[in-house]
């Protein structure tokens, strides 16, 4: 095998690579588009985990603001 069959060898394994990813790509793009983000539901069920592991670990604690830090 020469040099010439190996940088060949090399570019199509990268472009197929890439076209591979960029396909992926839109796929999810679309599958987010189709099904969006619904915040509200999943607001509900965090605000529960906390509630309930502060609960755990010092019982009588009421919850009453909960921020998150960036």
């Amino acid at each position: 095998m020469n040099s010439l069959e190996l940088v060949y060898i090399c570019f199509s394994a990268f472009s197929a690579v890439f076209v591979l990813l960029a396909f992926l790509a839109f796929f999810m793009r679309t599958i987010s588009w189709i099904f969006p983000d619904k915040p509200d539901d999943e607001d509900e069920a965090v605000y529960a985990a906390i509630a309930s592991v502060y609960h755990a670990h010092l019982p009588g604690t009421k919850i009453t603001k909960i921020e998150e830090v960036k």
